[in-house]
C-alpha cells in the first residue's frame, strides 16, 4: 500500500500564504509542468480549493478512478480529500484557495452548506448557462481582485467569496457531477469531532472526553484522525486553537493575554510558545506580519 501524501500548503509545500488569513489565488497548471504534468494524488489536512480550469484537458485522479476533464469548467475539492491530476495538455486557469477554518467561520449558521461542500464537485461551464455563467464569473472577478492591490480588497475577496460559496451550493444538481467516497463512515466521525471541539471550545478538553462523546474509544478516533489527516486527535484540537487565536489576533481591540484567556489557555506564556511552535511566529510578530497595528 503506498503512503498518502500530505501536504499543508499546495502540492509539494507545506506552508501556503493567505491574504489576511482568508485566500490564496495561484496559476493551474505551473505545479503540473514541473512534474512532468503529474500531480500525484494526495490530501489537503485544512484547505477547501476550487480549481477553475479556462483552457486544456487534464484527468482529476480519486480513488483510484480517473475523470477526464476539458475547460472551461471548475472543481472543487474539500479538505482531507485525496486527489490528483494527469494533465493531457498545456492548462490555463486558476486554483483558488480557501482556510477551512475561515470558511467554517464564515459559514457558521449554514451547517447545509458546508455538508454539501463535503464532496467533490465537477461542473462543465456551459456559458449559454446563465447561472453557469454568472457563477464563473465571479471566480473571474475573485481571481482579478486578488492579483490587483485596490483599497478594500479584504472586504471584497470576503464578499466575493461568499458569493462563490452560495453560488455554489445553489447550482442545480444536474449541472455538476458530485463524487463521494464509498466509506464515507471515518470522516463523519471526523467532522463530528471537528463540530464538538468547535462547540466545546475548550483547550482543555481531553480526547478521550471527545470519544466518550463519540460513542468510540480514544483508539478508535486516534486511527480515524491519522487515516483522514495525518495527525494525531490533540493535534487536531491544537490546529483549531491556533486558528481561532490567528483569527483573534487579527482585531487589534484584543490584548494578547485576553486572547488566551479567552481560548480557555491557563497560562498566556504556555499559549504564547505553543502558538510560535506552530506557527514560526510569535502573537506579537504574527500580528506585524499581517499589519495589524494596536492603537
Amino acid at each position: 500500500m503506498l503512503k498518502k501524501l500530505y501536504f499543508e500548503g499546495l502540492y509539494g509545500n507545506d506552508s501556503i500564504e493567505f491574504v489576511k488569513g482568508l485566500i490564496n489565488i495561484s496559476p493551474f497548471g505551473v505545479i503540473g509542468k514541473q512534474f512532468d504534468g503529474e500531480v500525484k494524488p494526495h490530501i489537503h489536512n485544512n484547505l477547501f480549493q476550487i480549481f477553475i480550469i479556462e483552457n486544456g484537458t487534464t484527468e482529476l485522479i480519486f480513488n483510484e478512478m480517473q475523470y477526464s476533464i476539458s475547460g472551461p469548467c471548475f472543481i472543487t475539492v474539500p479538505k482531507n480529500t485525496e486527489h490528483g491530476f494527469m494533465h493531457q495538455t498545456d492548462m490555463k486557469g486558476w486554483i483558488i484557495t480557501l482556510s477551512d477554518k475561515v470558511l467554517e467561520n464564515m459559514l457558521f449558521r449554514e451547517a447545509e452548506v458546508i455538508f454539501e461542500m463535503d464532496a467533490i464537485h465537477i461542473t462543465t461551464v456551459n456559458l449559454q448557462d446563465e447561472i453557469l455563467k454568472e457563477v464563473y464569473q465571479t471566480m473571474q472577478k475573485c481571481v482579478e481582485e486578488y492579483l490587483n492591490n485596490l483599497p478594500g480588497k479584504l472586504l471584497m475577496l470576503q464578499n466575493l467569496v461568499g458569493q462563490i460559496i452560495v453560488q455554489l451550493y445553489r447550482l442545480p444538481s444536474e449541472s455538476r457531477k458530485i463524487i463521494t467516497s464509498p466509506d464515507n463512515s471515518g470522516k463523519i466521525y471526523f467532522r463530528r469531532f471537528q463540530q464538538l471541539i468547535k462547540v466545546s471550545y475548550s483547550f482543555k478538553k481531553t480526547v478521550e472526553k471527545y470519544a466518550h462523546e463519540l460513542g468510540i474509544s480514544a483508539g478508535h478516533l486516534n486511527r480515524i484522525c491519522h487515516s483522514i489527516a495525518a495527525k494525531s486527535p490533540k493535534d487536531i484540537i491544537i490546529d483549531f486553537f491556533i486558528t481561532e487565536a490567528q483569527l483573534a489576533l487579527t482585531n487589534p481591540e484584543n490584548s494578547i493575554t485576553e486572547i488566551s484567556y479567552n481560548l480557555s489557555f491557563e497560562d498566556p506564556g504556555y499559549f504564547t510558545r505553543l502558538f510560535k511552535k506552530r506557527t514560526g511566529l510569535t502573537p506579537k510578530a504574527f500580528r506585524e506580519k499581517i499589519g495589524v497595528k494596536i492603537h
